[in-house]
């Protein structure tokens, strides 16, 4: 008799630990079918089990989507490089939570459309990935949009950068004299009149205050910044302004800023993202804007260039505002042979670019965009910021310029219009500095390509 008791309360015993110990799993919950243009909500409800710590959710889009966060369970959202990613140095408590976006979908976009992703989380002191069971929609085209899609509408161009119609571009965040980042966004608002918004993720370790506002009410509020106007200006273009400034320890960590722009048309709320973009606002004409008639197409993030960041050493230097870490970083998008060239002489790189050489110069704001094709060489980089006694530490006596790219700050010297000088004087750096990975970066316009990008564009030879 004891034996036909021990039975079931086993088996229920052992059915409770199998849920306890349940795997990890995923459910998304999206309509079946959307009109091209419109928006719609994706719902991701996860089951983490008993994981705790550190954990990812990453889903990719296709080109023509963009993503919105609605509800992130206090994680952090991005979506850059049409990857949406939620981040959770420690995932929430419950077993099972829920997540949710809004996807935008290009009114030039239909077809047939699967949607995956991932979550991955620590376990047992390794990486562990679940999946999402793959879904589908649907997306339909309009045949009214579809009619016009070859009528004109306007766009603008400023300083080589195009603009939609309804716009908000962010000048790349550069440093002032005192260590402070400055962060210039353009509004292109066309004929809006009323309810408009700027909202900004900045990164942990700053606080931010309002330089341009433009009317607005400015707030900042747990590392989120907004401008916010009822009535928007009467300009149909604009620049506001904030900046950055460090404040206690600043995390080793990547630096970047997500932002959105919504504004109310036709009694809707619409919501765009902010391109970051190789401009300079700081002196923003609306006479430099040329008006250009463009046939519609599909809207999606500006495509920039993908640099593997893989920390060769780390070094330390003291800064008369703080104290951190840069790392130098080599040239992972184009591997150059080994060295064979003879040694270039140190007055031969000297008159090549003397404008650099005649003072001792410390770290600048961002390099102005150029036209067509560029080179500058690359001498460090790194998440936290650093100024001009680390750099004449290392010898470097040119004008050093800084830029945010890929979430790194990347310090470049010299500027060159044919690859072979570029290349020489990264050989003088190696040969007269103890920086021994230094490499050439390329440019277009003021935006990063590869080398490889910018040699066939400019239809110049490589050299050794």
């Amino acid at each position: 008799m004891l034996r036909i008791v021990l039975i079931p309360i086993v088996a229920g015993f052992l059915s409770l630990l199998g849920f306890l110990n349940s795997p990890v799993s995923l459910d998304i919950n999206l309509p079946a079918s959307a009109k091209a243009g419109d928006e719609f909500l994706v719902e991701v409800t996860i089951n983490k089990g008993d994981i705790e710590g550190f954990a990812r959710f990453q889903q990719d889009l296709p080109v023509g989507f963009t993503a919105v966060a609605r509800q992130t369970a206090n994680g952090e959202f991005r979506f850059e490089d049409q990857k949406i990613k939620i981040q959770w140095m420690r995932v929430p408590f419950d077993r099972e939570f829920t997540i949710s976006y809004a996807l935008q979908v290009a009114p030039t976009v239909s077809g047939e459309f699967s949607l995956e992703g991932k979550f991955s989380y620590i376990e047992n002191n390794g990486v562990q990935t679940a999946s999402i069971p793959a879904k589908s929609i649907t997306i339909i085209g309009d045949e009214t949009l579809a009619g016009t899609a070859e009528t004109s509408q306007t766009t603008y161009s400023y300083q080589n950068v195009s603009i939609k119609n309804i716009d908000c571009v962010r000048q790349k965040p550069f440093l002032n004299e005192n260590n402070e980042i400055i962060v210039n966004l353009l509004i292109n608002k066309g004929d809006l009149r009323d309810f408009g918004k700027v909202q900004e993720e900045i990164p942990r370790g700053y606080r931010a205050e309002s330089i341009k506002s433009k009317n607005s009410i400015f707030t900042y509020k747990n590392s989120i910044i907004k401008f916010l106007w009822m009535n928007m200006p009467p300009e149909s273009q604009f620049v506001v302004s904030y900046k950055l400034i460090p404040e206690g320890e600043i995390p080793d960590q990547a630096f970047l800023i997500s932002g959105t722009f919504s504004y109310a048309e036709n009694e809707r709320t619409k919501t765009i993202n902010i391109a970051e973009r190789a401009v300079d606002l700081t002196a923003f004409d609306t006479e430099e804007l040329v008006a250009q008639t463009t046939s519609p197409e599909v809207t999606q993030n500006p495509v920039q260039e993908t640099q593997t960041q893989t920390p060769v050493q780390e070094t330390y230097t003291t800064n008369p505002v703080q104290t951190e870490p840069i790392v130098t970083q080599p040239d992972l998008a184009y591997t150059e042979p080994v060295q064979t060239q003879p040694e270039i002489s140190k007055s031969k790189q000297m008159n090549n670019n003397q404008n650099y050489m005649e003072n001792l110069a410390g770290v600048t704001n961002i390099p102005l965009p150029d036209n067509g094709v560029t080179y500058r060489v690359q001498i460090a980089a790194g998440h936290n910021l650093v100024g001009k006694q680390y750099f004449k530490k290392l010898n470097i006596v040119d004008e050093v310029q800084v830029e945010i790219h890929d979430g790194w700050h990347k310090y470049t010297v010299g500027n060159f219009m044919i690859y072979r000088d570029a290349r020489d004087y990264r050989m003088y750096i190696w040969n007269n500095t103890p920086i021994h990975d230094a490499f050439v970066a390329a440019y277009n316009s003021g935006l990063r390509i590869t080398v490889q990008e910018a040699l066939m564009i400019a239809n110049q030879k490589w050299y050794k």
